[in-house]
């Protein structure tokens, strides 16, 4: 056999498979080249949608955010006013705690000051009573009580008056200086009869401590006519006229 023609032989075999290796090629590189650009579509998608979703978080972030400050100044707003408000409350209470302390305290005050001077006037007619009880004898002071006795009497029943009662009185009860004469106590029956429309038991008692005068009681009412009751009533009237 020729050396040319199996030159030519391999030759042809060589072209051959070159063209067969180029066609076997160019598809794989067509392939391959269809495939990294699907690979590259679907990376830019993803890349799109990551960046959607970053806006997206990035979005809620913000409103979050500003949300959150809201609520923060409308909490700190709440806080201050609840503040002002508890401070208006705290010094109106204490303000009024004070005007309390100091209202008990001025109403302790007048009580304490009325109790003194209430003492200090019983005191000084209880020795204004004794001091008269030593000057005067008794036969005189008897004769006041009497004379006493003559205007109260005299004075019908606008004094008696002030015994009226819606009380079922059955007796009255007299506390006298001296004892009274059977005339004065027919007369002060008299009026009483005539006062409540019913006969009145009438009961006696001397209590020499009263120096001069007396207490008519017809149930819970009292008309107070001793030296001490005059005195004070005088010294009242005395002290209203300065």
């Amino acid at each position: 056999m020729s050396f040319l023609p199996m030159v030519v032989i391999v030759l042809v075999c060589f072209i051959g498979g070159v063209i067969v290796l180029q066609m076997l090629f160019g598809r794989q590189v067509t392939h391959a080249t269809a495939q990294l650009q699907a690979l590259n579509a679907e990376y830019t998608r993803r890349q799109e949608e990551l960046k959607e979703r970053v806006k997206e978080a990035e979005r809620q972030y913000d409103e979050l955010m500003a949300k959150a400050r809201t609520e923060a100044e409308q909490m700190v707003l709440h806080a201050k006013q609840e503040a002002e408000s508890t401070k208006a409350r705290t010094v109106e209470e204490a303000r009024a705690e004070s005007d309390r302390i100091i209202h008990m305290a001025m109403t302790s005050r007048d009580a304490i000051r009325k109790e003194i001077e209430q003492d200090m006037e019983r005191r000084t007619i209880d020795r204004a009573c004794e001091m008269i009880r030593a000057a005067l004898p008794a036969v005189f002071r008897r004769q006041i009580q009497s004379h006493w006795l003559e205007e109260l009497l005299a004075d019908g029943r606008g004094t008696l008056d002030g015994l009226k009662t819606d009380e079922a009185v059955q007796e009255a009860r007299i506390a006298s200086a001296f004892p009274l004469s059977a005339e004065q106590r027919r007369l002060i029956q008299d009026h009483l009869k005539k006062l409540f429309g019913r006969d009145v038991t009438l009961t006696e008692v001397v209590d020499e401590t009263l120096v001069a005068g007396l207490t008519l009681t017809v149930g819970s009412r009292v008309l107070d006519g001793t030296l001490a009751s005059k005195i004070q009533h005088e010294a009242r009237r005395a002290q209203q006229a300065i």
